[in-house]
């Protein structure tokens, strides 16, 4: 699994904690480097040695030591794919996720690019993807319409869904633009993501 705009590193954290099982979606691990070697849980974040320390330090603060090596945490420009973590790690996993990172629509074509680098092509490998509204459902609405598919994805469910987990059908619009701004945060979108067949 894969995580990006990982913010604290919780999404990894609580993965690792779970158990995430995927081998990253290679057969066998590439055997030419340790400092390549295969993690099943990659959190990623914008690469600034802040953040990337912060993270880091989380993941060493939460996760036991047995875990550990499990985990990696690894600094990605979205759309980026040139640096050696990039290009040892394509196609690498079987589950991206991404969480609350729709908010800035004019990078959602490199997230998009991203997603479709990192992402296994094998039939079951997916993204994972839930943003909350609060910065409107019309900066979301365009990364699932619009630059999923352009970018060779396609969305294989949606849906929305509230803190007491009620479900309602994804809507691109509600109440014709208008909806009320309080109401808008109570819910969050959830999708899941697969290459295009």
């Amino acid at each position: 699994m894969v995580r990006f705009l990982a913010g604290v590193g919780l999404g990894g954290i609580v993965s690792a904690l779970a158990g995430a099982k995927e081998l990253c979606g290679y057969s066998k691990p590439p055997s030419h480097s340790a400092t390549n070697a295969v993690f099943q849980i990659t959190i990623t974040d914008y690469p600034a040695a802040p953040i990337l320390d912060t993270l880091k330090t989380n993941v060493a603060k939460n996760i036991p030591a047995l875990l550990q090596p499990r985990v990696a945490v690894q600094g990605h420009a979205w759309g980026s794919t040139e640096t050696s973590f990039e290009s040892s790690h394509a196609h690498r996993y079987t589950r991206v996720l991404a969480a609350d990172c729709l908010w800035m629509p004019w990078e959602h074509e490199s997230l998009a690019r991203s997603m479709l680098h990192f992402l296994a092509d094998t039939p079951d490998a997916r993204i994972l993807c839930i943003a909350g509204f609060h910065t409107g459902r019309a900066r979301l609405a365009p990364f699932f319409e619009d630059v999923v598919p352009q970018e060779g994805l396609e969305v294989e469910e949606i849906y929305e869904m509230d803190a007491d987990g009620q479900r309602r059908p994804w809507a691109k619009e509600r109440d014709g633009g208008t909806e009320n701004i309080g109401e808008r945060k109570k819910w969050l979108v959830v999708a899941r993501i697969r290459r295009a067949v």
